[in-house]
């Protein structure tokens, strides 16, 4: 009967839900149909599955979020990879496939609309697949959500010269940005989520995954390269002699021998402060970083939520982001996880800002508040000095 009455309020806390953003749902939609009317075509980044978890609301009701024994992830995991949608680019060409030595796709995004010329203008930031040269498709993937993008497919032929065999542009719509990486899983970036500091958390910058040991030489250049990613963070305390990552890019590479779920937060307190100081490092010097366990779940799932606490996720949306490993392997949040959150909420007072507590225990474990500034400035796109958001839980710990 309890089981019972915990999803009846869940469907309808879900339906009250979508009736209160029914006006979002009509903006948006004005807004693609203005975009569309520009000649753009629109592609939600998020798989079915996914789409589905993000939009039910069930765990913004406070009972259901904080019942351990209560998950929706499976309803819409099942049958739906952790991988990305994408937009299939199809092609003519005369040219005899023997003659072609291979095929580029260009692809530069913008945050606003642009024209075709920006394939020239932006090349610098330019990501660039290469499907085998007998190819007439390819599946394009791994664009960042709410963003104008514009590609083209050209032929290098044998003699080097370059042809123009198609152009296009599209926008990209959603919030989980999942990677497909060949060879590899379950990886994600950490943009997208909304925080308590009215910014949402910067995509590009921090991304998860399994361990790199199995990416292909497809793999690097999708992921490592485009992505410009310039740290390995392995947790798994192995110490290899390099990154797996490489030889594409000069990756760093940092090991620390983590715990998961409580027993790193109360035992490997050293490694994840170490962590973060990595992280903040790299951040500021202008790099992004790739941390990893095995499969990107326990290990790197404890981290990311410590790193997502102290951006400012609420419990609603931490829940989320760690049920999203689910796509890849079928679990879902435990008792386990559940003991996480009540151990952060013991270092605020009753009531006390969630992000604030993450800030309390990152302090008491030998954290900076440079550190946390950084990640802070960093990952939410707020300059050092800003008073209202970095200044503010500072104060409160001095």
């Amino acid at each position: 009967m309890k089981r019972l009455i915990t999803y009846i309020l869940a469907a309808f806390f879900t339906l009250v839900t979508l009736t209160a953003n029914a006006q979002d749902y009509l903006n948006r939609d004005y807004f693609l149909d203005g975009i569309v009317a520009q000649g753009y075509e629109i592609i939600n980044v998020e798989n079915h599955g996914v789409k589905g978890f993000i939009d039910d609301r069930s765990y913004d009701l406070p009972e259901l979020v904080s019942n351990y024994s209560f998950s929706i992830v499976k309803k819409y995991s099942k049958g739906y990879p952790s991988k990305p949608t994408g937009i299939m680019l199809r092609w003519n060409s005369s040219t005899p496939v023997e003659e072609i030595s291979s095929i580029v796709v260009t692809v530069v995004e913008s945050d606003v609309a642009k024209d075709e010329s920006i394939l020239e203008s932006g090349k610098e930031r330019a990501k660039r697949y290469y499907p085998s040269a007998n190819n007439k498709e390819y599946l394009l993937c791994n664009m960042r959500p709410q963003m104008y993008c514009y590609y083209k497919v050209e032929e290098v032929l044998n003699s080097g010269q370059r042809n123009l065999v198609k152009t296009g542009k599209f926008y990209t719509e959603g919030q989980v940005r999942m990677l497909r990486v060949d060879g590899m899983a379950n990886v994600r970036d950490f943009g997208g989520w909304p925080t308590t500091f009215f910014r949402p958390v910067l995509y590009g910058r921090i991304f998860r995954g399994n361990r790199p040991e199995v990416i292909t030489a497809t793999g690097r250049n999708d992921f490592v390269k485009n992505e410009r990613i310039t740290a390995d963070l392995d947790l798994r305390g192995k110490n290899l002699s390099k990154s797996p990552l490489g030889p594409l890019n000069e990756v760093e590479y940092y090991c620390t021998n983590n715990q998961r779920y409580k027993l790193a937060l109360t035992s490997s307190t050293a490694a994840l402060a170490k962590d973060l100081s990595i992280i903040a490092n790299v951040l500021r010097r202008g790099g992004n970083v790739f941390l990893h366990c095995n499969h990107g779940m326990n290990r790197a799932g404890t981290l990311s939520f410590l790193i997502e606490g102290i951006l400012g996720l609420d419990e609603a949306d931490l829940t989320r982001d760690y049920e999203l490993s689910s796509f890849a392997y079928g679990s879902s949040r435990s008792s386990t996880y559940g003991e996480m959150l009540p151990y952060i909420r013991s270092y605020g007072s009753r009531g006390e800002d969630l992000a604030q507590c993450f800030y309390n225990y990152a302090r008491s474990i030998g954290v900076t508040e440079e550190t946390l500034d950084i990640i802070r400035s960093e990952m939410l796109g707020i300059p050092l000095d800003d008073p209202l958001i970095l200044d503010a839980h500072r104060k409160k710990n001095n």
